[in-house]
C-alpha cells in the first residue's frame, strides 16, 4: 500500500491522482438503473407521500414502487409518536420531485424533524448504487439478504434496491429492537448469505461470542467506522466484515474492502472505490466524491417554508471526512468536524478513540465489564481542546470501583507508541450511557454535556 507523504513535504511520486472506478463500467450501470426504473424518474413532478412507518417485506417493496414516478418521506417513526405537529407538515415543505426518495441526514435522525435536513435521492441514484454494490459483492439471485438496519437510512435502504435488481432474497432478521441472539438464529434458519451491520451491531455479537453460519459470506459494515480491534475480533469468530465507506448522499457505500480481503485478517486499511464512483481530495484535505448515487438536493425546513439548495460543485460532492487518496481507493481518516485543534495541531477524534478501545480490550481493569467508550474534546484556555475518554457502565457501582488515575496512567503508556503527544488523553470520567444515533454513532456534543464538561 503506497503511503502519502508528511503534510508539507512533496510526494515523491508527484501530485496525487483522482481515484476513480473504471469508467467503461458506469454507463452499464447507470443503463441498468434506467431500464429497472423503465425510464420514468425526472419527468414531470408527482406529490409527496408521506411514509414515517415502513413496512417491513414486500409490503414496503409494493409501496416504494420503484418503476414508479411518486415519491416518499422515509422517517425515522419515533418522530411521528414524539412531534407529530412537526411531521405533518413535512409533505407539504419538501419539494415535489418526481422519482425520488427523501432520507434525514444520517447525523439528524435523532433531532426534532422540525431541525434537520433532507437529502433527496433520485430513484435511479438507489439503484446505481445497488448495481455497484451488487458487482462488488458478486451478488445474484442465489443470495439471500438479512435485512437488520432501519429502512429510513441508506444503508438499510439500499438492501431492497440492491435485491430488486440481483432478484436475491430479503428476510427481516430484526423484529422490533436489535436482538443480537434472534438475529444470529435467523442467520442460521434462512441460510442467510448476505448482511449488513453497523459496528454497535458488530460489537454485540462479538461480545455475545456468536460465530456466524457457514452460509454466510459478507457482511458490509457502514454507518461509522469498524474499529480495527473490533474487527480483528470479529474475524477471529468467523465473521466476514468489509468495512465500507459511504453517506446518505450517495444512497449508500461508494468503498468497500474486497471479498478478497477475507482471505486474510488484516484490517483494510485503504478501501477500493465501487464501479459508479470517483475520488479527489479538496484543498482542505475533505474527501470529495463524484458518483452516478449522489444527491439531488439538500432541503430544510425554515419558517418562511423549505429552503432547497444542491450542494454539488461541477459534478463533485465535497464530504465533512478527511482522507487521503491512492491509486488503489481511498483511506478514510475521520470526519473533518469530529476534529479538534491541540496546541495548534488538527486531531481526528476517531483516531484517538480507536486507540482507546485497542487499550480497553487489554486492560485488566475493565476487562469483561463490557464498558462503552467515547471521547470528547471539551474547550480548553491553554490547549484548545482537552481530550477526555469517557469510560460508560449502566451499573454506578462498577463505574466506583474504577481507579481513574490509574486508567489514566495505563492509557498514556498504551498511546506512546501509537499517538503523537498532542493526540493523547489527559482525562478519564465516567458516565452511565453514552449516547448514540441509531446507527451506533455517539453523539458528542450532547456527550459532553450530559458529563458537565460543557453548557
Amino acid at each position: 500500500m503506497r503511503r502519502a507523504a508528511a503534510r508539507g513535504t512533496p510526494d515523491p511520486r508527484g501530485p496525487r491522482r483522482t481515484a476513480r472506478a473504471p469508467v467503461q463500467r458506469v454507463p452499464r450501470l447507470e443503463r441498468a438503473a434506467a431500464t429497472a426504473l423503465r425510464g420514468t424518474a425526472h419527468r414531470g413532478l408527482a406529490p409527496v407521500t408521506p411514509l414515517l412507518a415502513p413496512p417491513p417485506g414486500a409490503a414496503f417493496l409494493r409501496d416504494l414502487e420503484w418503476e414508479g414516478r411518486g415519491s416518499l418521506i422515509l422517517a425515522n417513526p419515533e418522530w411521528a409518536r414524539r412531534w407529530p405537529q412537526a411531521t405533518g407538515p413535512l409533505p407539504s415543505l419538501l419539494p415535489d420531485l418526481a422519482g425520488h426518495v427523501w432520507l434525514a441526514t444520517s447525523g439528524s435522525t435523532s433531532a426534532d424533524p422540525s431541525h434537520v435536513t433532507w437529502v433527496a435521492l433520485a430513484k435511479t441514484a438507489i439503484l446505481a448504487s445497488a448495481a455497484a454494490v451488487n458487482a462488488h459483492l458478486e451478488s445474484t439471485a442465489a443470495d439471500t439478504w438479512a435485512h437488520a438496519l432501519p429502512l429510513f437510512h441508506a444503508g438499510g435502504l439500499g438492501i431492497l434496491a440492491r435485491a430488486r435488481l440481483s432478484g436475491a432474497r430479503v428476510i427481516a432478521a430484526v423484529e422490533g429492537r436489535w436482538d443480537a441472539w434472534r438475529f444470529r438464529e435467523r442467520l442460521v434458519e434462512e441460510r442467510c448469505t448476505l448482511t449488513a451491520l453497523v459496528p454497535s451491531q458488530v460489537h454485540d455479537l462479538v461480545t455475545a461470542r456468536f460465530h456466524p453460519p457457514p452460509s454466510l459470506r459478507a457482511v458490509i459494515v457502514g454507518g461509522a467506522r469498524l474499529d480495527p480491534e473490533l474487527h480483528r475480533e470479529a474475524r477471529g469468530l468467523g465473521w466476514p466484515c468489509l468495512p465500507s465507506y459511504g453517506l446518505t448522499e450517495t444512497a449508500s457505500q461508494v468503498a468497500t474492502a474486497t471479498l478478497g480481503s477475507l482471505s486474510s485478517r488484516s484490517y483494510p486499511v485503504v478501501l477500493p472505490l465501487l464501479a459508479h464512483a470517483a475520488a479527489r481530495a479538496g484543498s482542505d484535505g475533505r474527501l470529495e466524491l463524484r458518483a452516478a448515487s449522489l444527491l439531488t438536493c439538500y432541503a430544510e425546513a425554515t419558517e418562511d417554508g423549505a429552503r432547497v439548495w444542491d450542494p454539488k460543485h461541477e459534478g463533485w460532492f465535497a464530504t465533512d471526512d478527511l482522507g487521503v487518496v491512492y491509486a488503489e481507493g481511498i483511506e478514510v481518516l475521520g470526519r473533518a468536524s469530529d476534529s479538534v485543534k491541540v496546541l495548534g495541531e488538527l486531531v481526528p477524534l476517531s483516531r484517538v478513540e480507536a486507540q482507546a478501545r485497542t487499550w480497553a480490550s487489554e486492560e485488566p481493569m475493565l476487562r469483561g465489564l463490557n464498558v462503552d467508550l467515547a471521547v470528547v474534546a471539551p474547550p480548553h484556555p491553554r490547549l484548545g481542546h482537552e481530550l477526555v475518554l469517557v469510560v460508560a457502565h449502566p451499573d454506578p457501582d462498577v463505574l466506583r470501583r474504577l481507579d481513574l488515575d490509574a486508567l489514566r496512567e495505563s492509557l498514556l503508556r498504551s498511546s506512546r507508541d501509537t499517538l503523537l503527544p498532542f493526540e493523547r488523553v489527559l482525562r478519564v470520567i465516567t458516565a452511565a450511557r453514552i449516547p448514540r444515533t441509531a446507527l451506533g454513532k455517539c453523539r458528542r456534543q450532547l456527550l459532553s454535556r450530559e458529563v458537565g464538561l460543557e453548557a
